[in-house]
């Protein structure tokens, strides 16, 4: 894709005294530009981060002093330096191969239970690592999830720690909207943890790998899909395509009050003593994916270029995006092929979310009762505000 003159004109340039030339663009986005660099001496790879300093000064400073506090564990991406070069920063990390989204999407842990399970752990030990030493990510998602390979036997790297803090407390409001605590979507002046808030996003990272869709856009009720969860938790079973194990994780995870949420601990002995995380056929059957319900996906999945359901349990070898309808508002139905805003993380400590959920076709007020489900009626359901 076509990168404006701002993003470009630093190709083919050499910074740190001539010691890197920036080769390529990696990846744009609102917190900086991303560059692959070469080592002129020693022909090494590196990828290069490059900040506006006048905008993003204390950020800067704080993404770096963070960075580097935690960069020595093994799953964390190696931060080697920073760059100052006037009006521009510069970061200097170990360059790999991809990220965790790219894997997700090529449907790799698609009923691979045991490359689940040790990909997850090396996240779960790298945000250990972390919050030992009093740093609280707050953007954990698998876009910051870099990778060592796009399969096969996959070590992953914690990356990216620009929203970052060392407050276990926080009244502020930042990340990326649909990996975001419901707690931490609103700010109310009122401290939430920032421990439990990355154990919220962990949950969302294992549902999207193992199912290859997020449950939800948005962890508030204005979300129709969030909201059928609150309604009733065996919606994930509609969603997520997911065993009886794994949806018992998930819902402790997914437990709208933080503190009944599980420790780092608790969710990697669950993880390792468990089966499986996919259902038996006959159980999929059951919950959610019946014939009926495969055809009121068919257009929004078509939209995406999405495999169906039957096919992605008959044949584990297809490839392509594995993304629901619920993703749509992600990267999935994003026409022109560019990242989505919904993948954008936000920083709110001034300011309420920029989120505007999508209109629905039809909105009827929740009255206490069961409500359809969202693949039946494709409802907004409203849940009135109490005094």
């Amino acid at each position: 894709m076509p990168y404006p003159a701002s993003v470009s004109q630093f190709l083919g340039r050499t910074i740190d005294n001539g010691a890197l030339k920036i080769e390529a663009i990696l990846g744009a986005g609102s917190f900086g530009v991303v560059y692959r660099a070469v080592d002129t001496k020693s022909g090494e790879y590196y990828a290069v981060k490059r900040v506006e300093k006048a905008h993003s000064d204390y950020y800067q400073t704080r993404e770096s002093q963070l960075h580097a506090r935690v960069s020595s564990y093994p799953n964390i991406l190696t931060f080697h330096r920073e760059i100052d070069a006037g009006r521009h920063a510069f970061f200097v990390y170990d360059l790999c191969a991809g990220d965790l989204h790219t894997v997700i999407k090529k449907l790799t842990f698609f009923r691979d239970d045991e490359l689940i399970k040790r990909v997850f752990i090396q996240i779960i030990d790298a945000l250990d690592f972390c919050h030992s030493r009093g740093v609280y990510h707050r953007d954990l998602k698998p876009e910051n999830i870099l990778v060592s390979s796009l399969s096969g036997d996959i070590e992953v790297f914690v990356a990216d720690f620009g929203l970052a803090t060392t407050n276990k407390m926080t009244a502020s409001s930042c990340g990326t909207p649909c990996f975001m605590s419901p707690e931490s979507l609103i700010p109310r002046h009122k401290p939430y943890s920032t421990v439990e808030g990355d154990v919220w996003a962990l949950g969302c990272i294992l549902a999207e790998m193992v199912a290859n869709i997020r449950p939800w856009s948005l962890a508030s009720p204005e979300d129709r899909d969030y909201n059928d969860y609150l309604v009733d938790r065996t919606i994930l079973f509609d969603t997520l395509l997911i065993s009886d194990a794994a949806y018992a994780l998930l819902t402790k995870i997914f437990s709208p009050r933080p503190e009944r949420r599980p420790s780092l601990a608790e969710i990697r002995a669950e993880v390792l003593a468990m089966d499986t995380f996919f259902p038996t056929d006959e159980k999929a059957a059951i919950y959610g994916w019946s014939e009926r319900m495969e055809k009121k996906l068919q257009w929004k999945m078509a939209k995406c270029g999405i495999p169906s359901v039957s096919s992605r349990l008959s044949d584990e070898t297809s490839s392509g995006s594995c993304y629901s309808c619920t993703s749509c508002t992600s990267a999935s139905c994003n026409s022109s092929g560019s990242s989505s805003s919904a993948f954008e993380s936000i920083s709110l400590e001034s300011g309420p979310p920029p989120v505007t959920p999508p209109a629905p076709a039809v909105e009827f007020v929740y009255s206490g009762k069961k409500a359809p489900s969202r693949l039946e009626l494709g409802l907004r359901v409203v849940v009135p505000q109490t005094a």
